[in-house]
């Protein structure tokens, strides 16, 4: 079950950090979006506990194979599990939608404004926040869904 977590986190932390440019700092929006799939992912365990261990032992976590796993498998799995199975997957496709939207309509600003920042480590994030109130109107509207997916 844990490995399911390990799964679900590097997944996430791929996408996140492969985005998060467009996202707050990574030390805040990045964090409340792993923690919060985190949260998803431990209700997840316990309610497929049974399936991970019957139908996903076999399957090598990470890039999201055991998700997969578990959606071959769904017709086979519990209602509880398959509503948290599919509350985690609508999770995270939601969550990297918003920020690949957020990349895309800040490629221009994060050039222009923060091209001579060093990426990594929510800095490119941070600057595009500083700089919020003359990027353009896309990329903070952009930055605004980003900080809602965060609430959510």
């Amino acid at each position: 079950m844990r490995i399911l977590k390990q799964a679900l986190a590097a997944l996430l932390l791929m996408t996140v950090c492969a985005s998060v440019e467009s996202a707050h700092a990574q030390s805040d929006i990045a964090k409340t979006f792993v923690d919060r799939l985190i949260d998803r992912v431990a209700k997840l365990e316990k309610s497929c506990a049974k399936e991970i261990k019957r139908y996903c032992s076999t399957v090598t976590p990470g890039e999201g194979r055991m998700i997969y796993c578990m959606q071959a498998h769904e017709d086979k799995i519990g209602p509880g599990c398959s509503y948290d199975l599919q509350d985690v997957v609508l999770a995270l496709q939601a969550s990297n939608e918003t920020l690949k939207d957020a990349v895309t309509a800040c490629r221009a600003d994060i050039a222009s404004k923060c091209g001579n920042v060093q990426p990594g480590k929510g800095r490119v994030a941070a600057c595009l926040v500083a700089e919020k109130a003359s990027v353009s109107k896309d990329c903070a509207n952009a930055i605004e869904n980003v900080e809602k997916v965060k609430t959510q």
